[in-house]
């Protein structure tokens, strides 16, 4: 019988694949950044300020003001237009379509002490086009570069431990 040794770059070669993975997950998860609902913000707003947000919502009608300084102010409520609404400032042109009663509009920005957000992009979705996307989980592409990071980790580990020393 002869006994396996783990030898340090074995155990190296494990840790760096683990580490590939924990990374890839970390940085396709922060590239998907999930929609938040406003109500969610509303009601923990400690656990997102200073974060990069990407909220989904509807505005609050007659709630849009345009200021002197070129800003746009408005109160988002959640899709369903219910709940405690917040407060988003946005410096730049506004989408066409925002001021249209039932569209639903992705706020991208940062949640500021103040409870307000401070949006440095407004998108206004087509209810036809997004209904069904928004009903999709994970991306096929997501979960195929998941699969073959594990399948990758799999095999370096059996190629190590088959490996006679």
């Amino acid at each position: 019988m002869s006994r396996m040794k783990i030898q340090g770059k074995h155990i190296l070669i494990i840790v760096l694949a683990a580490l590939s993975v924990g990374l890839a997950y970390d940085s396709i998860a922060n590239y998907m950044n999930p929609y938040i609902p406003v109500s969610d913000i509303a009601n923990n707003q400690a656990q997102y300020q200073g974060k990069s947000l990407q909220i989904i919502g509807v505005v609050e009608p007659g709630s849009l003001i345009r200021s002197d300084d070129g800003s746009l102010s408005f109160t988002l409520l959640d899709e369903d237009g219910s709940g405690r609404g917040i407060l988003i400032t946005y410096h730049g042109v506004p989408p066409q379509n925002l001021e249209q009663e039932g569209n639903k509009v992705v706020v991208l920005g940062t949640l500021g002490s103040d409870g307000e957000i401070q949006s440095t992009q407004l998108l206004v979705k087509c209810p036809s086009k997004y209904e069904a996307e928004d009903q999709q989980g994970y991306s096929h592409i997501f979960l195929a570069v998941i699969a073959v990071a594990l399948l990758g980790v799999g095999y370096l580990i059996i190629m190590m431990f088959n490996k006679k020393v």
